[in-house]
């Protein structure tokens, strides 16, 4: 009798958490919480997560030994408080920096980070911290190996269905795509991003077949109708940086599908007064 009873109530339950997830907007944490921890560093990704975070944003480069490293800047002046270029050091020597240097959210007044152990992260390392999330992974190197590189670990880590590959980069984004063969899901270049607004708005939209799954476009300058010229073509619509709580809520207005942030927890405290979560 207790089966009989339960069997439906479940199903109603599966199916309304299910409806409630496919009109979530998602929570991308730039950077993991670099607003308030150093960015890119396993403390900025777990403190993210708790803040609420569904995925994982990031940058990467190759090291002058070919490792994948995470950064957003190809030099290391703000985190690490050096001009160096990651691609001129090693794994080693980038391993011997402090990632937690430059950090500071007074000005200037306090570095409360210095000298407590944080260092940049591989995205091996980073898969294998964090083996059960999303990520969204930005190739920001026009090269061909790096996104390769990208691939075989993603593909190592048989983490197709999580990782989002980005980069504003064409040539690198065509190669991740070839080896890939469509296993991950990608997001448009500037290029397709321009070839999609001059379609758009010239009347040409219902020409254009993008060849990307997702599209992150500027905050600033993103309109209502442009999210929905993107989502009618089945093209899911991020927004980046956003990070005041006014422009939060102006983002969940446009109907977009995921916001991009250094503060994950604000994103999720305008998206819960707004019966998203």
């Amino acid at each position: 009798m207790m089966n009989t009873v339960l069997k439906p109530l479940l199903t109603i339950l599966i199916l309304i958490a299910s409806i409630n997830q496919a009109f979530a907007i998602e929570i991308l944490a730039h950077r993991g919480a670099s607003g308030e921890y150093p960015q890119s560093t396993a403390l900025a990704f777990q403190k993210a997560l708790e803040q609420g975070a569904d995925i994982l944003e990031l940058d990467v480069h190759f090291s002058k030994d070919k490792h994948v490293i995470i950064n957003h800047d190809a030099d290391l002046t703000k985190n690490v408080g050096t001009s160096d270029k990651i691609k001129d050091l090693t794994l080693a020597e980038i391993k011997a920096l402090d990632a937690g240097h430059q950090f500071t959210v007074d000005d200037g007044a306090s570095y409360p980070f210095r000298n407590q152990g944080l260092v940049l992260l591989t995205l091996n390392e980073l898969f294998e911290l964090f083996p059960y999330e999303r990520f969204n992974v930005e190739i920001k190197v026009d090269d061909d190996a790096l996104a390769e590189s990208v691939w075989q670990i993603i593909a190592y880590y048989q983490l197709q269905n999580r990782v989002v590959v980005a980069s504003q980069h064409r040539a690198a984004m065509k190669h991740f795509r070839n080896v890939s063969h469509g296993e991950v899901k990608t997001s448009a270049t500037i290029a397709e991003l321009v070839e999609a607004s001059i379609a758009w708005s010239t009347g040409f939209g219902w020409a254009f077949k993008p060849k990307f799954d997702i599209a992150q476009l500027p905050f600033s300058i993103t309109t209502k109708p442009y999210v929905q010229f993107f989502q009618k073509k089945g093209v899911t619509v991020d927004l980046w940086t956003v990070n005041d709580v006014d422009d939060i809520e102006r983002a969940v207005n446009l109907g977009v599908d995921g916001i991009i942030g250094d503060y994950p927890g604000r994103i999720y405290d305008v998206l819960e007064s707004a019966g998203y979560r």
